[in-house]
């Protein structure tokens, strides 16, 4: 490759002999660069192929992507099945809780009317047995 100096020296020396017209149009056909550096239609063939085969790949993941998103779908709507069975079951514990809550409630005064009931006909059996006693010794 050419460096700057080279390219002036080469366009002075193809000036003197061809003339400037001339000279400019040949320096403009030759790149500023090695010749190694220029793309040729093949290269770029290539290189579309190469494109090709990453667009390829891209349809691959995007493909594999929708995949994965049509299966957290699937997973979502059972989540919200379970959601909806864990409401149901919330709503018959509440019902639950309610009845029994309204059962000890029931069972609670029962047994306090039994045990006064109780309570005061020992006592009015202790008293009677005392007056008995008492009505005995006198």
């Amino acid at each position: 490759m050419a460096d700057e100096r080279s390219r002036s020296e080469i366009a002075q020396t193809l000036s003197e002999h061809l003339g400037s017209p001339v000279a400019a149009a040949l320096m403009e056909a030759i790149p500023p660069f090695g010749w190694h550096e220029i793309a040729t239609k093949s290269d770029l063939r290539a290189l579309e192929r190469r494109f090709d085969e990453v667009d390829r790949r891209f349809d691959e993941v995007d493909r594999r992507f929708a995949e994965l998103d049509r299966r957290f779908d699937h997973v979502d709507a059972r989540f919200d099945l379970v959601d909806e069975r864990f409401a149901v079951i919330d709503h018959k514990l509440d019902v639950l809780r309610v009845e029994i809550r309204g059962d000890l409630d029931r069972q609670t005064v029962r047994l306090v009317r039994w045990l006064v009931t109780t309570v005061l006909g020992s006592i009015a059996a202790v008293g009677g047995a005392v007056a008995g006693v008492a009505a005995l010794v006198s």
